[in-house]
């Protein structure tokens, strides 16, 4: 790729290769492709499966609206008049949001004809009419079902892999951060914030309609467009929920909704440092059409689930008793022991509880500590003695729909188990040259406990931290040293007495750390673009970044991490070309060379 002269046998070595890795590359970036088709294949089920559990719930409001002699229900009148509304506003912005993606068909040059020999948009309904050739407002002109998006069969779509064309529909293609706010595409960004209030203000709406004190309710919308993460985020939305004037059993679902609608409208820009994008210029920047269509069905989704949860709500306030449950969970009841060989009985049943109303717990002195009660139910914490069972009493309480309470005692017992101890890697199930392997481990029976390595040239002991997930553990660090094929983890601990008790040597392989990949999969001949490098999809470390401090493609070299349009000058649209990059690990400062093949567009 650089250096002196070649000879014409090792010009034609790495022809070869370079045709060779191209091939390769058409492979992934088509599995690429069939994995956005897949999720938006799956985004679909998920979207119908939200639409029927919401339309469920309407529906049972609806046959409460008159009772057994035929007088109105004033309440399930009420609250299904409420849900009219929400499933106006609903369809408002499913469709939308199905005609930025017909728009973006067009602009890519899609056959739309339902007549087509392979269509893209499919009938699934009993009226449907789709206006396809409609430039301004595409879309169903007949649709029996408004609230359910259009079915697409992506596997039709002959430019998968087109970007250029959905960037300009979605106000990105001259600035990520400036975004056109004039495009068709950048509409559903207001309109997302738009049917968050809406939403938040009919579950109040409701309250004050079926208010028997003639409760005036009001909720103040924050438009919260900017939060740290997600715990800010809940600060903030219980700051608003103080500020305004809700029912106290609507502060649940109203933050529930809230929060997953909200989006950081502006972003760090990850591919250049001190720069930053617009949450719409991150999701459809140099997206295949194809990604970009999943990522609007994904909106959908997220607006068919908060439509689902508030109708699930609203008829939780409809109910036939003097107490209304909207979840229903198995309960499976054993013996809390049981003799080997012994023959027990297990009891099952059906339990159903309110998940938006929180019982209140009174526990017997020395059975345990109230620590959180959340969606309808109470945890309590407690310290099992050193051995033999523990009985846990106290009583729980639910207000009926009058507010009263009914108290109900409860027990269960805790049988302490023997000794015995285990260690867990949470990250890997090996352990790596050059990185810090996180080890947990516990035993029972011991006051304290720790571990040993035979193999390791290094240890940090009691460290905390959180996998890719944000699951916090505790434990040790430990480091192998280069060389090594395998380690041997020894666990132990001592009792209250001050007895050592070693519970078991535990035996890992070991492998090398393993080496970079480049990302970025094609790069624009007139605009240039940013390199990206990191760890396979296999690999799930926390914390390891690669930046790429420069390469070479196509003979000439760049500096940082962006390949301008005058290193590309010599290649064509789409061809495969070989580039070279150097990157710096961000743990340890290790520079590592990677060489890979990117396509030209």
């Amino acid at each position: 790729m650089a250096g002196g002269k070649e000879t014409p046998r090792q010009k034609m070595i790495g022809m070869m290769y370079l045709v060779l890795t191209a091939l390769l590359a058409l492979n992934v970036s088509k599995s690429i492709l069939d994995a956005f088709i897949n999720i938006e294949s799956n985004i679909q089920t998920v979207n119908n499966t939200e639409v029927q559990r919401g339309d469920e719930k309407k529906s049972d409001v609806g046959a409460k609206q008159t009772n057994g002699e035929g007088n109105p229900n004033k309440i399930a009148v009420e609250i299904f008049k409420v849900m009219e509304e929400i499933d106006a506003e609903t369809a408002k912005k499913i469709v939308l949001i199905d005609k930025i993606k017909l728009m973006i068909f067009q602009k890519c040059g899609e056959d739309l004809s339902p007549a087509a020999e392979k269509p893209i948009c499919l009938k699934d309904r009993a009226q449907w009419t789709l206006d396809f050739a409609n430039v301004t407002k595409p879309g169903l002109t007949k649709n029996s079902e408004p609230i359910r998006p259009i079915k697409m069969n992506l596997n039709h779509v002959a430019k998968k892999d087109a970007y250029d064309e959905q960037m300009f529909i979605m106000g990105i293609n001259e600035s990520i951060l400036d975004v056109n706010n004039k495009a068709p595409g950048f509409a559903v960004w207001p309109a997302m914030f738009e049917y968050r209030k809406i939403l938040c203000d009919l579950i109040v709406k409701a309250s004050v309609a079926i208010d028997d004190d003639g409760n005036k309710y009001a909720f103040k919308d924050p438009n919260i467009k900017k939060f740290k993460d997600i715990k800010d985020l809940g600060v903030q939305m219980e700051k608003a929920l103080d500020a305004s004037s809700v029912n106290q059993d609507d502060r649940g679902i109203i933050s529930n909704i809230y929060r997953s609608l909200t989006k950081n409208e502006i972003q760090p820009d990850p591919h250049s440092e001190g720069e930053f994008r617009h949450w719409v210029g991150g999701t459809f920047d140099h997206a295949p059409s194809v990604a970009a269509i999943a990522a609007l069905s994904s909106l959908q989704s997220e607006i068919l689930t908060a439509r689902a949860n508030a109708m699930a709500y609203l008829s939780s306030k409809v109910g036939g008793g003097n107490y209304a449950f909207n979840k229903v969970i198995p309960l499976a009841i054993a013996a809390p022991s049981v003799s080997g060989g012994a023959s027990d009985t297990l009891k099952v049943m059906m339990a159903a509880y309110d998940s938006e109303k929180q019982p209140e717990v009174k526990i017997d002195a020395g059975k345990g500590t109230l620590v959180d009660t959340r969606d309808g139910q109470a945890f309590i914490a407690y310290t099992a003695p050193s051995g033999g069972e523990m009985e846990l009493t106290g009583e729980i309480g639910i207000k009926d729909k009058f507010g009263s309470i009914k108290w109900a005692k409860y027990t269960t017992t805790v049988k302490v188990v023997e000794k015995g101890g285990s260690i867990a890697l949470p990250e890997v199930s090996v352990f790596y040259t050059d990185w810090p392997n996180k080890v947990t481990y516990s035993a029972s029976g011991v006051v304290s406990t720790s571990v040993t390595c035979s193999g390791c040239y290094k240890s940090q002991k009691n460290k905390t931290w959180r996998d890719a997930d944000g699951i916090s553990y505790k434990g040790d660090w430990l480091y192998v040293n280069r060389g090594k094929r395998s380690v041997s983890i020894s666990l132990q601990g001592k009792d209250k007495n001050g007895n050592n008790i070693t519970f078991g040597k535990y035996k890992y392989p070991v492998k090398k750390f393993p080496k970079p990949e480049i990302k970025t999969n094609t790069l624009s001949k007139s605009r240039g673009g940013f390199i990206d490098a990191g760890l396979g999809e296999a690999f799930n470390f926390k914390g390891i970044k690669y930046r790429v401090i420069g390469g070479e493609i196509l003979g000439k070299g760049f500096k940082g991490d962006r390949i301008k349009p005058a290193s590309l000058t010599r290649s064509r649209p789409g061809q495969k070309v070989g580039v070279v990059i150097f990157t710096k690990r961000s743990d340890t400062g290790k520079e590592e060379i990677i060489e890979g093949v990117i396509e030209i567009k």
